[in-house]
């Protein structure tokens, strides 16, 4: 668990970075939030619900217009059935 909480730390710290590169990264995230929901065949408002989110902040992460915060990041990835550490997986900052 220590090890997700870093490479999440890694990312959200990105903030500094240029916006161009953190947008590339929020949509890269966004993507795969967005594919591994809908392997799941569950629809926004279903995710949100089980996640606890909000149907309307499930879809701002999937277009990569919000910045998910560390315990976002642990329950979607919890719920879509993956590692922290695999969704992020080759995002850099």
């Amino acid at each position: 668990m220590y090890n997700s909480h870093v490479q999440v730390d890694r990312v959200v710290s990105g903030m500094t970075e240029s916006r161009n590169s953190m947008q590339e990264i929020l949509l890269t995230l966004g993507n795969r939030m967005r594919s591994l929901r809908e392997r799941k065949e569950m629809s926004q408002e279903t995710f949100a619900d089980v996640c606890g989110l909000h149907r309307t902040a499930v879809g701002r992460l999937e277009r990569g217009r919000s910045i998910p915060q560390r315990d976002t990041l642990l329950i979607v990835s919890e719920h879509l059935g993956v590692a922290v550490s695999e969704f992020l997986e080759g995002l850099k900052h």
